[in-house]
């Protein structure tokens, strides 16, 4: 099995520290919290990074920092849900780029070993109905965006979709829960992609070619 290295996106807590300490006796990975903005760094020369997150248990690191992380970098690494409800819904787990094992807060602790031995292996561990919920999802997306001959990213579509209901950048943010600053950097990247000149050309090039935005 290739080695990987263990982050841990969680608060620092004694359960949170025991957790680490079990993955890396049981999995014989290195584990590395991420519960502030520099810990982020370690991520950049570590072997096979995965991603833990505990959804329950997040950071107290603003939402805006995250969505540009997911944009710019950790997007290229998978990540495991850990904590989630019963009733996860395929929307929730695309916030999530890469994702690719989720344990809901019922799981038992053998159980999430067994799951994630799996993943290091280079399986996914999702229940089969949302697998094949993101199966229809993805094919729906790629062959539309495919024909389209634009490459956008998750966040600019969803920056692409608000711009059509949303009149400032400022509700755009409030909706994403990220800064202006952000949703100006993405607005200017889908312009320059779409070859669009202004907010109204944008909007109706959403309307014409993105899946779930409807005119009027």
């Amino acid at each position: 099995m290739q080695k990987h290295t263990l982050f841990l996106v969680m608060k620092l807590t004694i359960q949170s520290r025991a957790f680490a300490e079990f993955l890396h006796i049981n999995l014989n990975c290195e584990t590395f919290f991420i519960s502030n903005k520099a810990e982020l760094e370690n991520l950049s020369n570590a072997l096979n990074p995965l991603l833990l997150v505990d959804v329950a248990n997040l950071p107290d690191i603003d939402h805006s920092f995250w969505a540009d992380q997911f944009d710019n970098h950790i997007y290229k690494i998978y990540s495991v849900l850990l904590n989630t409800s019963e009733n996860l819904d395929k929307r929730d787990l695309l916030d999530w780029p890469n994702c690719c094992g989720i344990f809901p807060n019922s799981c038992e602790l053998s159980l999430l070993e067994q799951g994630i031995r799996k993943i290091l292996a280079g399986e996914y561990w999702l229940p089969r109905t949302m697998m094949t919920e993101l199966l229809q999802h993805y094919r729906k997306d790629e062959t539309h965006l495919e024909q389209t001959n634009v490459s956008l990213t998750r966040r600019e579509c969803d920056v692409l979709r608000l711009l059509t209901i949303c009149n400032t950048n400022i509700d755009i943010a409030n909706a994403l829960f990220v800064s202006e600053h952000t949703v100006k950097s993405h607005l200017y990247k889908v312009f320059k992609k779409t070859d669009v000149k202004n907010r109204v050309q944008a909007a109706k090039w959403a309307e014409e070619n993105l899946p779930a935005v409807k005119k009027g």
